[in-house]
């Protein structure tokens, strides 16, 4: 049943990935004119979209994007638009490298004011595996904090519990 439910949630993520990208993985060359519009666009939309494109073709090739693992994690930290705080940290999971930097800026988003900023930061702590074992407290303090009412809040002790399986389970 728990494997089951952990594979639906993965089929899930993967599917609204793709629809989101429309298909498609964004070609490296384009990574630079990304990394460009994370940094210096005025338009929370573009920077967003830049953290997704950027993140997409990260989860493909994460060498391609090796330059931007810095200013996502400085719009992780310091956007003012939570969507572009949670593109940010989603990106950043999809990438998944340079975990002695990324993990701990993960943890911190883990205590953002918006929602979807926690819980993108909750699965992209999940996606270091192993890696990410001293981050189960912060998960657990994420889901107390935030979980009011355990049957409205049911998705988020569902993507705390997932994150925590995937990360004791890694490297088995």
């Amino acid at each position: 049943m728990a494997a089951r439910l952990a594979y639906s949630s993965m089929i899930l993520m993967l599917g609204s990935a793709i629809v989101l990208a429309g298909g498609r993985v964004p070609p490296r060359q384009d990574m630079p004119k990304y990394i460009k519009m994370l940094k210096t666009s005025t338009s929370a939309k573009d920077r967003a979209l830049a953290a997704e494109m950027i993140g997409r073709r990260g989860q493909v090739q994460a060498a391609d994007v090796k330059d931007a693992v810095q200013p996502l994690l400085k719009t992780l930290k310091n956007d003012p638009s939570a969507d572009v705080r949670r593109a940010s940290a989603a990106a950043l999971g999809n990438i998944a490298t340079q975990p002695k930097t990324v993990l701990p800026a993960l943890v911190d988003a883990l205590k953002d004011t918006s929602l979807p900023v926690g819980l993108a930061a909750v699965g992209a702590v999940s996606q270091y595996g192993s890696e990410a074992r001293f981050a189960i407290p912060a998960l657990r303090s994420f889901a107390k904090e935030k979980v009011k009412d355990k049957k409205k809040d049911r998705n988020i002790m569902q993507s705390v519990n997932l994150a925590i399986k995937q990360i004791n389970s890694a490297g088995k």
